[in-house]
C-alpha cells in the first residue's frame, strides 16, 4: 500500500525525532537554541569538534566536562545546575 503525502511526512518527522533521542542519549547537542551560560557563577555549555555537549567553568582550562546539565523549564528557561540560578536564552525569532 503506497503512503500518502502526510503519512511520509509523520513518518519523517518521526525518525528525525529518534535520530534526537539516539544523538541525545549519546551526549551530542542537537538543540535548536544557543549554548547556555550561568550569569551568576559561570557555568557554560560548549560543543566539542565532535558535537559532544560539555559542561563546564568558564575559567576552568582543561575543559573537562562537569556531567552537570541545565535544567530545562520551558523552551526559554533553564535552571544552573551548580548553583540553581535562572539562565533564559534569547528568542531568535
Amino acid at each position: 500500500m503506497k503512503k500518502t503525502g502526510m503519512e511520509n511526512l509523520y513518518s519523517a518527522v518521526w525518525q528525525l525525532q529518534e535520530a534526537k533521542r539516539q544523538a541525545r542519549a549519546l551526549g551530542m547537542f542537537v538543540e535548536d537554541r544557543e549554548l547556555l551560560e550561568c550569569p551568576a557563577c559561570g557555568l557554560w555549555e560548549d560543543v566539542t569538534g565532535e558535537g559532544l555537549l560539555v559542561v563546564y567553568q568558564k575559567d576552568d582550562l582543561s575543559q573537562e566536562d562537569s556531567g552537570l546539565r541545565f535544567r530545562e523549564v520551558d523552551e526559554t528557561h533553564f535552571v544552573c545546575p551548580a548553583c540553581g540560578a535562572a539562565v533564559t536564552v534569547e528568542d531568535e525569532e
